[in-house]
C-alpha cells in the first residue's frame, strides 16, 4: 500500500466517569487504535482529536453535546473524507441509546462513508454491510441492546440510592451544597450558619425593603468592601437578585432531578424538603420581599436581544459588557456598560450604544468572511518542504527493503535502514507539530459558518438570537473597544488572530 495515500484512521475514545480518568480506560483504547491501525495499513489521524471524557452515551448526550457529533459535522463538512474509518473499543463506546435510536447513530455515521471498526473483535460495519449482512446487523443490535440495559440498571440503582437519600434528608444532609452564608458539620451532620454573612443577608433584605435597588446594594456593598461570598471578586446585581429569591435563607431546600428531554438535560424539582437549612430570613420578611420584587418585575419590560450576548468584553479590564437602557419614556436606548464598572468596583464607565454595533455588525459582516484568517504561509511552506522530504525517505526506506530482500543479510544495508527509519520518525514527529499548529484553520466547517453569519445578517428582518448562536460558534469573545470606535472579534479556529469592525469614530482621550 502506498505509504503516502494510507486511508485515515480516527480514534474515538470515550469513558463515563471523570474517575477512569485514573485509571487503564483511555491508554487502553489509544494504544488498541495504533495497534489496528498499524496492523492495517491505516494512518491514525493526529489534527482532530475526538475524546468524550467524562461524558455518558445513554441517551445520545455524546452525539448531541460532545465530540461524536463533533466527529460526524467534521465528516458532512468534507473535512473528513469518505473512506475514512472510526475506531472504537466496542460498539457501547458510539451509544447507549435504545438499540434503535443506537442503530440509527451507526448508519448515520457508515452512510457517509465511513467504515467503524470495533477493536475488541475487529469487526468493521459499514454502510453496506449493515444493508446486506444480517450477522453485522444482528451483532449491531444485540450490543446496543446490552449496553442500554447496563446502563438502565445503573441508572435505576441511582433512582433508588437518590430516594433513599432523600428519606432522611430530615435528619442527614443530601449533600455538601449549602448557600454561602452556610458550612456543614464536620461530621456531616447538618448545616452551620455562618454568622457574619448571615448578618450581610439580613441587611440586604432590609435595604430591600427600604427601598434601595438590586444594582444599588450591590454598589454600596463594593464601595463599603464588604467581602463577596465564594469565589467572586465583586458583588453583583445578580446575585442580591438570586438571593432575595431564594428560599433556602428560611431554610427550605427543592432537590432536583435531572432527566432528558429531546437530548437535553432537564432539571425537575422534586419535592421541597423544609426546614432543611438554618433559617436566617424571617418567613414574613421573605414573603414581603418577594412579593415586593415580583410587584417590580411585573411592571418591567422584558429587554431586547444583544446581538453580542456572552461575548462581549470590555477593553480596559476584560470583564463582560452588559446591555443596559438609559433614558426615556418608553425604556430607553440600549447600551453596553462594564459589569465591573456597573457594580461599582473599578474600571470605567463609558456606555456604548448598542444600536451603533449591532447595525455595524449587520453592515460589515462581509468583512468577516473576507477577513477569515488563513494558515500561517510559513508554516504552511514548511509543511511542505517537510512532506517532501518525508516522501523522499519514503523511497529510499523502499530501495533499500528491496536491496536487502535481493541481497540478503547485509549489516550495512542494515544500519542504513535504521537510520533512515530513525530519520523518518523525526520527520513525521515534526509534521503532526505543524499540522496541529494549522489544523484548525483548514477545516470548512469554520468557512461555512461564517457564511451563515453573512447570509443571516443580510435578511430584510435580521433574526438577532439567531446571529448572536453564530457569532458564539466563531467567536471566543469580542472585545468592544469604544476607545478606538471598534468592536475586534477573537476568532476561536485561531486565537491569535482577531478581526475589527469600526462602529464609531475614535475616543479623543
Amino acid at each position: 500500500m502506498d505509504i503516502l495515500n494510507r486511508p485515515k484512521a480516527y480514534s474515538y475514545v470515550r469513558f463515563s466517569t471523570p474517575e477512569q480518568s485514573k485509571g487503564d480506560s483511555f491508554r487502553r483504547q489509544t494504544q488498541a487504535a495504533e495497534v489496528y491501525a498499524a496492523t492495517h495499513g491505516l494512518e491514525i489521524d493526529t489534527k482532530f482529536a475526538f475524546h468524550d471524557l467524562g461524558m455518558s452515551a445513554w441517551e445520545g448526550r455524546n452525539k448531541t453535546d460532545g465530540m461524536l457529533g463533533e466527529f460526524l459535522s467534521y465528516v458532512r463538512s468534507g473535512d473528513i473524507a469518505p473512506g475514512s474509518y472510526l475506531l472504537v473499543e466496542n460498539l457501547d463506546r458510539v451509544s447507549r441509546e435504545n438499540a434503535l435510536d443506537a442503530l440509527d447513530t451507526l448508519k448515520d455515521i457508515a452512510r457517509e462513508g465511513v467504515t467503524v471498526v470495533t477493536l475488541n473483535d475487529g469487526r468493521e460495519y459499514t454502510y453496506d454491510s449493515l444493508r446486506r449482512n444480517p450477522i453485522d446487523l444482528m451483532v449491531a443490535v444485540m450490543m446496543f441492546m446490552r449496553a442500554n440495559e447496563e446502563s438502565e440498571v445503573k441508572a435505576r440503582r441511582l433512582r433508588e440510592a437518590w430516594g433513599a437519600k432523600r428519606k432522611a434528608a430530615a435528619i442527614r444532609p443530601l449533600s455538601a451544597l449549602s448557600p454561602g452564608w452556610l458550612r456543614l458539620r464536620d461530621d456531616r451532620s447538618g448545616f452551620d450558619v455562618i454568622p457574619e454573612r448571615a448578618e450581610i443577608v439580613r441587611r440586604v433584605f432590609d435595604m430591600t425593603l427600604a427601598g434601595k435597588g438590586q444594582h444599588g446594594i450591590a454598589e454600596t456593598l463594593n464601595r463599603e468592601g464588604v467581602p463577596v461570598f465564594g469565589r467572586g471578586k465583586h458583588w453583583q446585581r445578580s446575585y442580591i437578585k438570586k438571593m432575595l429569591a431564594d428560599p433556602s435563607v428560611v431554610g427550605n431546600f427543592t432537590p432536583h432531578r435531572v432527566d432528558r428531554v429531546d437530548g437535553k438535560k432537564v432539571r425537575t424539582p422534586t419535592e421541597t424538603v423544609e426546614g432543611y437549612f438554618p433559617a436566617v430570613i424571617d418567613r414574613e420578611i421573605f414573603d414581603r420581599v418577594s412579593s415586593f420584587t415580583n410587584m417590580r418585575a411585573a411592571t418591567s419590560k422584558a429587554p431586547m436581544a444583544n446581538i453580542l450576548a456572552g461575548l462581549a468584553k470590555c477593553p480596559k479590564c476584560d470583564a463582560t459588557m452588559t446591555r443596559v437602557n438609559k433614558g426615556g419614556k418608553k425604556g430607553g436606548k440600549p447600551y453596553l456598560v462594564c459589569t465591573v464598572a456597573k457594580a461599582g468596583a473599578g474600571c470605567e464607565y463609558r456606555q456604548v450604544r448598542l444600536d451603533d454595533v449591532e447595525a455595524a455588525l449587520l453592515a460589515k459582516a462581509p468583512e468577516l468572511l473576507i477577513a477569515l484568517p488563513a494558515p500561517d504561509m510559513e508554516l504552511q511552506t514548511e509543511w511542505e518542504r517537510i512532506s517532501l522530504h518525508d516522501e523522499v525517505i519514503g523511497d529510499e526506506i523502499q530501495r533499500l527493503v528491496e536491496a536487502i530482500a535481493a541481497v540478503g543479510h547485509s549489516k550495512a544495508l542494515l544500519d542504513r535502514l535504521k537510520d533512515m527509519e530513525a530519520e523518518r520518525d523525526g520527520i513525521r514527529r515534526r509534521l503532526g507539530e505543524i499540522e496541529g499548529r494549522i489544523s484548525d484553520a483548514l477545516t470548512n466547517r469554520v468557512m461555512n459558518t461564517t457564511t451563515e453569519l453573512v447570509d443571516a445578517s443580510e435578511k430584510e428582518h435580521p433574526d438577532i438570537p439567531m446571529i448572536n448562536a453564530i457569532l458564539r460558534q466563531l467567536f471566543e469573545k469580542v472585545t468592544v473597544d469604544w476607545p478606538n470606535g471598534q468592536v475586534r472579534f477573537h476568532w476561536k479556529h485561531a486565537p491569535e488572530e482577531t478581526t475589527g469592525v469600526t462602529y464609531a469614530w475614535p475616543k479623543e482621550e
